[in-house]
């Protein structure tokens, strides 16, 4: 009987509670559904992560406008104005001019419309340019064009020298008249001791875009 009892002492000890290892059995399950959680959860974190950074990197003092099929950023708090001038009997049937103008800038997205046919000419667009900003800056504000594509038609750019006693100019002219019988000006002048201004400018210079 001693041995028996002993036996029985022995099995019993060997299958009593033993608290490690029930709380592994029973904890797998609540590590396994916590695992399944976090995966599920991973991916909307991550989208809402990406939504607030977007929401953070998007400028509220820019809006992104189409004008005659011509897509360009303008600060929200521009001053506008529209003019339409019909032709003199030249070349031009037609001068639409949208001016935008904030604290530190004038912009004005100017389209020139030509009849039919016609092919155009951009060196003879920047010598005009080349006179006007004389005319307003000196000659000695002015520098070479550059040629250069916008949304694939051809175009030149000229940026004026810094002038602490002139506005600063940023001019592009873009050949339009094969797809529209058109040219297309973008002219930029700001306060040439504004940095802001020179900023703003070059992010309106490189947002046009044409359809």
């Amino acid at each position: 009987m001693k041995r028996s009892n002993q036996a029985v002492q022995r099995t019993a000890g060997r299958s009593a509670f033993q608290p490690g290892v029930a709380g592994k059995f029973i904890g797998q399950p609540r590590r396994s559904l916590t695992l399944c959680l976090v995966r599920l959860m991973k991916p909307l974190v991550t989208s809402l992560l990406l939504l607030l950074g977007a929401a953070l990197y998007a400028d509220p003092a820019w809006e992104e406008k189409v004008i005659g099929d011509v897509r360009i950023e303008v600060p929200t708090d521009s001053r506008t104005d529209v003019q339409n001038t019909p032709g003199s009997g030249g070349a031009v049937q037609k001068m639409t001019k949208h001016s935008f103008r904030t604290r530190v800038l004038n912009l004005e997205l100017v389209f020139l419309l030509f009849p039919s046919g016609m092919v155009g000419d951009l060196k003879g667009a920047a010598e005009n340019m080349n006179a006007q900003i004389k005319a307003s800056s000196g000659e000695e504000s002015l520098t070479p064009w550059r040629t250069t594509t916008v949304s694939g038609r051809p175009a030149r750019y000229l940026a004026t020298k810094p002038d602490r006693t002139h506005q600063a100019r940023r001019v592009t002219l873009i050949d339009d008249t094969r797809a529209k019988n058109r040219l297309v000006i973008v002219d930029i002048s700001y306060d040439s001791n504004s940095s802001a201004g020179k900023t703003d400018s070059e992010r309106i210079r490189k947002s046009v875009q044409l359809k």
